[in-house]
């Protein structure tokens, strides 16, 4: 068996790698990048061994938000957003939105409810901006993990993964890290070959953009927009169109 075989068994076994069929009908724009896949892969099994954290790190607008949207979704699972100065009140009141339970006043009373609810049924609960929870919060999350053997998924940027792992406790706890990053320019290429512009002006959009997939799309989207109100022929779309369309977006991971 070759090495690339075992490491295939490998992705299949442990979670990196998910099938054509379980990403059928994507909603709300998902788009099935390698690294989507890849990160799909790492909640699985996240869920799957019930590791008490899964950290979810990447830039900004590469998707991180809309693919763990996606497994949410998929999976009924509690999704929340941190919000600044994020106490374990505010997050308790927002699980309890999530999982459809009578907010309590009493913080315990609400903390047991919450417990008892995932213990019934152990599950990924996401937690968006997670690098804005306090430490008191964060230990709330640990404590409802290690209770339930649910997965709290905390989503953040590069730049802050630091400030949640500084912890030792929480960095003990986190069985997996996925990293998600931009898509490469083949990768571009390839999502959107049968969009009827041409390579070159797919390989243009990725240098304006850097991969970054929410510029992709906010671009995309404008070019989509020019050629349909105008009835032009996608491929009379040339490169230095594109330049002129992207000089009115900000485009924070592309070229000058």
């Amino acid at each position: 068996m070759t090495e690339a075989e075992i490491n295939r068994l490998i992705d299949e076994v442990f979670g990196g790698y998910v099938s054509e069929a379980e990403l059928r009908d994507p909603r709300n724009g998902f788009i099935p990048t390698a690294g989507a896949r890849a990160l799909l892969g790492h909640l699985a099994l996240a869920v799957q061994e019930r590791f008490p954290f899964a950290l979810v790190v990447g830039p900004a607008g590469v998707g991180k938000s809309l693919t763990c949207r996606y497994y949410a979704m998929e999976h009924e699972a509690p999704w929340v957003r941190a919000q600044p100065a994020y106490s374990p009140v505010a997050f308790l009141e927002d699980l309890a939105v999530e999982l459809r339970i009578t907010r309590h006043k009493v913080f315990r009373v609400l903390l047991t409810m919450i417990r008892d609810a995932l213990l019934l049924r152990p599950r990924a609960v996401f937690v968006d901006e997670a690098q804005l929870m306090d430490r008191p919060t964060l230990e709330t999350a640990k404590y409802l993990a290690d209770e339930t053997g649910s997965t709290f998924v905390l989503i953040t940027t590069d730049e802050y993964a630091p400030q949640i792992r500084r912890y030792r406790d929480i960095e003990s706890r986190i069985g997996t890290v996925a990293q998600i990053g931009p898509v490469s320019a083949a990768e571009l290429v390839d999502i959107y070959g049968s969009s009827g512009y041409t390579r070159t002006v797919l390989e243009e959009v990725h240098r304006l953009t850097g991969g970054i997939l929410r510029d992709v799309v906010r671009l995309i989207k404008q070019m989509d927009t020019l050629v349909e109100l105008n009835q032009i022929p996608k491929g009379a779309i040339t490169p230095a169109h594109v330049r002129r369309l992207a000089s009115r977006l900000n485009l924070a991971g592309g070229a000058a």
